[in-house]
């Protein structure tokens, strides 16, 4: 498993609840692949002639991540992504359906599912702990 550089941070809003921000750390090649698998889906699943308001929310938020990666594609070095837990979570939901394969074979897919899967497995832990810090009001150590 590829590990992802990170940082959660907790920190009050301006009602004094807990809220939390999330740093990724990702590099050329993972901004591209994760890139190439969002499009992917977002292009499988909402080609559709109907969609329901959820649908289009869903479509938005995914678009909006799209759009985050779109700028950070071609440049050199680490690209910084700082997103919200519910952000965090279209990434994984993009990810894993793409790793799920229920779209057609496009060109590209092959050579990075394997940057995917790697990139998937560490969101989902990271999102797990942004979760559990978003509930708990505190942050939990990395493992």
């Amino acid at each position: 498993m590829v590990l992802l550089p990170n940082h959660i941070e907790l920190y009050p809003d301006r009602d004094g609840l807990p809220s939390v921000a999330i740093t990724v750390d990702l590099t050329p090649a993972q901004v591209e692949a994760t890139l190439h698998g969002l499009r992917t889906v977002r292009e499988a699943r909402y080609a559709v002639g109907q969609m329901d308001t959820d649908d289009v929310l869903a479509l938005r938020e995914l678009t909006a991540l799209i759009d985050v990666l779109a700028d950070l594609s071609g440049h050199m070095g680490v690209a910084r992504v700082q997103t919200t837990v519910a952000r965090l979570g279209v990434l994984r939901e993009g990810l894993a359906q793409f790793a799920s394969g229920e779209h057609l074979e496009r060109e590209g897919d092959a050579a990075n599912r394997p940057i995917i899967l790697e990139v998937l497995d560490a969101v989902e832990e990271i999102h797990v702990r942004a979760v559990r810090a978003a509930l708990d009001g505190a942050l939990i150590p990395e493992a």
